[in-house]
């Protein structure tokens, strides 16, 4: 009985794992894709976000932004279930919703998306900070500890590269891409339990 029980915990640990590892790639995908039939996005007077409004574009990017924040919610479940000091699981939980939130209410939803948005990067940011400065404490898990409070630093700071352009799409890089990189390689780490 044990036994069952410990497999069971192994097995979902493994989903929870594989899905922070898809993170990146479908997120990265979908964006791509919206931007490659967007030939008037530029990085430096665009948010990602416009991406969202009209056309193919916005099907790619709302159903990424969907899908990875689905994504991301079953891996912090997994982490939930892994880690001794859940808050910043949970906290990555609610920034996940804000994500799907985000494709869900389009820039066209004006004050609903921009509670989504405002709510993911913040959430996001305090998430891994507060992850990062507890897994640190776990000599195993120094490493990944340390990055996750890098990330979340970078996160913060990216807010200042948004004095020189009108457009906010490199710092929005600045804060997700490091952290969907740290659940790529996180979820890594789960598959293998």
């Amino acid at each position: 009985m044990v036994k069952k029980s410990y497999l069971e915990k192994n097995r979902i640990t493994r989903i929870t794992g594989i899905c922070g590892i898809l993170i990146p790639i479908v997120v990265l995908l979908c964006i791509g894709l919206a931007i490659s039939h967007s030939p008037w996005f530029r990085f430096t007077e665009h948010a990602f976000s416009d991406l969202g409004i009209d056309s193919v574009s916005a099907i790619y990017f709302n159903s990424g932004v969907i899908l990875g924040g689905s994504l991301v919610l079953v891996f912090s479940l997994g982490l939930i279930k892994i880690l001794q000091k859940k808050t910043g699981a949970y906290i990555l939980s609610l920034s996940s919703i804000a994500l799907i939130g985000i494709g869900i209410f389009p820039e066209t939803s004006y004050t609903l998306h921009f509670i989504a948005s405002a709510s993911f990067f913040v959430l996001l940011a305090i998430s891994f900070l507060i992850i990062g400065q507890t897994i640190i404490r776990d000599q195993s898990e120094r490493e990944m500890g340390i990055l996750a409070t890098l990330f979340a630093l970078i996160a913060v700071g990216s807010t200042i590269f948004l004095i020189p352009w009108e457009g906010i799409a490199i710092p929005e890089t600045l804060s997700c891409l490091p952290a969907f990189i740290w659940c790529m390689m996180y979820g890594i780490k789960m598959t293998f339990v």
